[in-house]
C-alpha cells in the first residue's frame, strides 16, 4: 500500500514513530507500505517539547528529518506543501495530520473521487480527533473552508502557562490502530474526544 502521510508535526512526527515500531516488532511488513512524508515546515527548537525531533533536527525540513531518521523502512520525504490534487495521484491511502482546512479539503474530495482511503487526524491540547472515509458529505461536514488559520496540537493558553498536552499523541496512537484497520479489511470510525 502507498500511503502519503500529510503534516509532521505535532501529530504527524509521533505517528511515523508508531509505524517504524510496528514494523520493526513484525506487526506490519515493511515490504507491505510505502510511505511518503510531506511537509513544507522547519523543526523549531520550542517544538521540540510536543513534537519527536531531536535537538540535531533543529533547522531541517520536518519531513526530511524525519524520513531520513526513518529510511531503513522506506520512507521518503516530500518537503514541500501539497497544494494540489496532482501532487496526490498515485496512492492508495492518505493521512492526514494537517493544521488547515484547505489541504483537509482537498484530500477528502480527490480521495472520494478516485476511491483512496483517507484517515484524518486532529488534535489541539487535550482535544483530539480521527476520522476515517465516510460518505463525501459526512467527511465534508467536519470541514470549514472558510477558516484559512493555520493551528498547533496545543492551545495557545496551554504553552504561555508552559502546559504540555498530550492529546496529539493520542491522535496518532489511534492514527495506527486505524491504519492497522485499513491493512487488516477493518471498518474505522469517527473519534472525537477531550480528556
Amino acid at each position: 500500500m502507498k500511503i502519503l502521510q500529510i503534516g509532521c508535526g505535532g501529530v504527524g512526527s509521533f505517528l511515523i514513530f508508531e509505524i517504524a515500531e510496528c514494523i520493526e516488532q513484525g506487526i506490519i511488513d515493511p515490504f507491505e507500505l510505502r510511505i511518503t512524508l510531506a511537509d513544507q515546515d522547519i523543526v523549531e527548537l520550542n517544538q521540540r517539547k510536543y513534537q519527536n525531533f531531536t535537538l540535531k533536527e533543529v533547522g531541517m525540513n520536518k519531513a526530511e528529518a524525519l524520513a531520513k531518521r526513518f529510511n531503513k523502512y522506506g520512507v521518503e520525504a516530500f518537503p514541500n506543501r501539497i497544494s494540489n490534487e496532482k501532487q496526490l495521484k498515485g496512492y492508495d491511502a492518505i493521512i492526514l495530520c494537517v493544521d488547515n482546512e484547505m489541504t483537509r479539503n482537498l484530500v477528502i474530495r480527490h480521495c472520494h473521487k478516485h476511491d483512496a482511503e483517507f484517515i484524518d487526524l486532529r488534535a489541539t491540547g487535550r482535544k483530539f480527533f480521527a476520522m476515517p472515509k465516510t460518505t463525501l458529505k459526512d467527511n465534508l461536514r467536519f470541514v470549514d473552508i472558510a477558516d484559512v488559520g493555520e493551528y498547533s496540537c496545543q492551545e495557545k493558553s496551554d504553552i504561555e502557562k508552559n502546559y504540555i498536552q498530550k492529546g496529539n499523541k493520542i491522535a496518532a496512537i489511534i492514527g495506527l490502530q486505524m491504519l492497522l484497520n485499513l491493512l487488516r479489511g477493518h471498518s474505522n470510525k469517527t473519534i472525537s474526544m477531550m480528556i
